[in-house]
């Protein structure tokens, strides 16, 4: 396991905290072993695991109870918070989400919008069961800056919490829950979601991409036809993209620290994304708020983007124009961004 980039709460899980590691430490001292973990979360300053045995741990930043430990102090180690059996772990700026193998919601962390729990509660320090209106199991959550979207298998999404571009007027708030809760009614049945700041991507159909909400840099393309099948979309702050089933990724949106992965500015139409090799082939693909992490099937990892943390883990921390190849000693499985920094698990 190794990790590089902001660690100012100790959310890299070094046991100490640091402006910046340029490059990629190795996690020693910690509770559990690359081969135990079930899934991991990388939020604005904390960091979660699930263990195959159904544990959870948590590191870094918990000013609202993010780590779910039962309090609001940061964490300098991984700390033990329980035993949920999560198969899936959600991380946002401050909050966090987990849906266990019956495909049901736990909530924690922040609450000041409404986006996880009851009005009044402006904290939830441990992870608290959400039920939504209809029912069934949910397949994933995004967080944005102020609210929380939840697909559900059945291809229904919900989004909670403040959602400035979802007008009363055309998305009701529900009234059968005491939630500030809407439901995206109109959309087909969706197949993945993905939020920024303030954008919302939707896979609508195997290759069809719909976006709402803000597109000051081209981060939304509405009812556009991605090239290949989708596999997975991906969202930083205000740029998006997507996997496809062949292994390749599209980017769109911003692009003045090289979020795309390549020079040039903003762009308004999804381009697909280039590795050294046009040959190589993209196992996972993860958008950071403003940098990027690439898997290749044969287990390296290029970064690319804002890079003022060491976030790219290339030794300094000058912006990465084009995919860099991170100097890792050992193949690598699964790789991981944060808001500003990486993961790296063997």
């Amino acid at each position: 396991m190794f990790a590089w980039g902001a660690n100012s709460q100790a959310q890299l899980g070094l046991g100490y905290s640091k402006e910046q590691c340029e490059k990629p430490q190795a996690l020693t001292d910690v509770p559990f072993r690359s081969d135990q973990i079930e899934c991991v979360a990388a939020g604005g300053g904390h960091t979660l695991i699930g263990t195959i045995d159904g544990r959870l741990y948590a590191c870094g930043w918990n000013n609202r109870g993010q780590l779910g430990v039962g309090h609001t102090n940061d964490s300098l180690h991984f700390e033990p918070a329980g035993e949920y059996g999560f198969k899936r772990l959600f991380a946002g700026w401050d909050v966090s989400a987990g849906v266990n193998a019956f495909g049901e919601l736990f909530v924690w962390g922040s609450n000041v919008w409404q986006q996880i729990g009851e009005p009044t509660v402006k904290n939830v320090p441990t992870p608290s069961r959400l039920l939504l209106p209809c029912g069934g199991k949910v397949k994933k959550v995004a967080f944005g800056l102020q609210y929380m979207v939840v697909l559900m298998e059945c291809g229904k999404v919900w989004v909670l919490g403040k959602c400035k571009f979802l007008p009363a007027t055309e998305y009701p708030l529900e009234t059968s829950t005491k939630l500030t809760i809407r439901c995206l009614w109109d959309k087909t049945s969706v197949r993945d979601v993905a939020s920024g700041d303030n954008h919302l991507v939707l896979l609508t159909g195997g290759r069809r991409v719909e976006s709402m909400g803000d597109n000051k840099h081209g981060q939304c393309v509405n009812g556009c036809e991605i090239a290949e099948e989708v596999s997975k979309l991906e969202s930083g702050w205000t740029h998006s993209g997507c996997l496809t089933a062949s292994g390749a990724v599209f980017l769109w949106g911003r692009n003045d620290y090289g979020q795309l992965g390549r020079a040039g500015g903003t762009s308004n139409e999804p381009q697909k994304f280039m590795l050294e090799i046009d040959e190589m082939v993209v196992k996972d693909v993860s958008l950071g708020s403003q940098h990027g992490a690439a898997l290749t099937e044969d287990g390296r990892v290029y970064c690319w983007g804002w890079n003022e943390h060491g976030n790219c883990g290339t030794g300094s921390v000058e912006n990465v124009w084009v995919p860099t190849l991170i100097d890792l000693p050992l193949s690598v499985k699964k790789a991981v961004c944060g808001a500003g920094y990486t993961l790296a698990f063997t």
